[in-house]
C-alpha cells in the first residue's frame, strides 16, 4: 500500500525518455533497447572498450598514470545517457540513480564481489555545490549499489577540499590543473591503522568518466592515506580505442 501511495503521489519517470512508468519498471521497453551497455573487450583499468584485443588497456590508460589496479563502467556517454545524467545531476530526477545503480549491480555484481571491497567511496562535490544542489549523485548510487550488494557505503572520508570549474569546459592539461588540490582524504577520522584494518580496498564509485582525471585525483588520495587497492566503477564512459 505505501508502495502504491508513493508511486500516485511521486510517479516514477524513465530516464530515457521521461515518460511517467507503471509502478515497479525503472525504465521503458523502447529506452531500454536505446542504452547502449558498454561490450568486451573492454581496458583494465578504466572498463572502456577497445577494439584491440590484445591489450588491456586503452590509449589514455596506457599514457597516463593511473592509481586504481581496475575499472568498471556500464553505459556509453551518449546523447541518452547525457541526457539521463543531466537530469540526475541538475533537475532532480534521482530516480534515475535507481535504474543505473540496478544495471550496474546486473551487469557487474558478481565481479564487484569478486573484488570484495571494504567499502564504496563516491566522488565528492564540493559543498558549496552540495548546498545548490541538495545532493551529490555520485553518493546516491553508492547508496543504492551498496543496498543491492550489502556494501558499506563511506562518504566521509574523501573529500573536496576546494571548489572546481565543470571539467566538460576544459582540455586535458588544464582538467589535470583544474582539480590539483581539489581532494584530500579526511585523516582526522581515519589515521592510516583504520584505514589499514577497514578500508584496504575500496570501490570508488562516480557517474561519468571522461579522460579519468578526476578518478586519478581521488585514487591517488586514496592510496596516499593508506588505501592498498582501489577499484572504479563508472556508470558512463566516454570514447573508445
Amino acid at each position: 500500500m505505501r508502495e502504491e501511495l508513493t508511486h500516485l503521489l511521486y510517479p516514477r519517470k524513465c530516464p530515457g525518455c521521461g515518460i511517467v512508468l507503471p509502478a515497479g519498471l525503472l525504465v521503458c521497453d523502447e529506452c531500454a533497447e536505446e542504452f547502449k551497455q558498454i561490450e568486451e573487450p573492454t581496458c583494465l583499468i578504466c572498463g572502456r572498450h577497445i577494439t584491440d584485443e590484445r591489450t588491456e588497456r586503452c590509449y589514455t590508460c596506457t599514457n597516463s598514470e593511473r592509481s586504481n589496479i581496475f575499472g568498471i563502467s556500464i553505459f556509453a556517454y551518449d546523447d541518452i545517457m547525457k541526457k539521463a545524467m543531466s537530469d540526475l545531476k541538475f533537475h532532480g530526477q534521482t530516480d534515475n540513480a535507481d535504474f543505473f545503480a540496478a544495471m550496474a549491480v546486473s551487469r557487474a555484481g558478481s565481479r564487484i564481489r569478486s573484488f570484495d571491497p571494504c567499502a564504496l567511496i563516491p566522488v565528492p562535490v564540493h559543498k558549496s555545490r552540495l548546498r545548490v544542489r541538495g545532493y551529490n549523485q555520485a553518493s546516491l548510487l553508492c547508496d543504492r549499489i551498496g543496498k543491492l550488494l550489502g556494501i558499506p557505503v563511506v562518504d566521509d572520508f574523501l573529500l573536496r577540499t576546494r571548489k572546481t570549474g565543470f571539467q566538460k569546459n576544459l582540455g586535458n592539461i588544464m582538467r589535470k590543473r583544474n582539480l590539483d588540490g581539489a581532494f584530500s582524504c579526511n585523516t582526522r577520522d581515519y589515521p592510516k591503522d583504520v584505514v589499514t584494518a577497514r578500508l584496504q580496498r575500496v570501490l570508488l564509485v562516480d557517474d561519468i568518466y571522461t579522460t579519468g582525471s578526476t578518478m586519478e585525483h581521488c585514487s591517488k588520495e586514496l592510496v596516499k592515506a593508506g588505501v592498498a587497492e582501489v577499484g572504479l566503477l563508472s556508470i558512463s564512459i566516454s570514447g573508445g580505442t
